[in-house]
């Protein structure tokens, strides 16, 4: 089981917010950087993750693609 979620975002973004909204629903906890917002957690995500689409969701410091989290959440419920 995952002890640490960021999802990393912006607040434009329909896949980031489909994202958010999606853990939300299940109840499951994570801690949001909205890069637009937050210039150090902009810098912490190319720094430690490089560039790519967002949202980057990292569990235990790795980055998970989506499609295997939205996954593993339908395999709880």
């Amino acid at each position: 089981m995952c002890r640490e979620r960021k999802v990393y975002t912006t607040s434009a973004d329909p896949y980031c917010k489909f994202i958010k909204q999606h853990f939300n629903e299940k109840g499951i906890d994570y801690q949001e950087v909205d890069i637009g917002r937050n210039e150090a957690g902009f810098c912490e995500l190319i720094s430690f993750y490089g560039k790519g689409p967002l949202p980057v969701i990292v569990e235990d410091g790795r980055i998970v693609p989506v499609h295997q989290v939205i996954k593993n959440v339908q395999a709880m419920f």
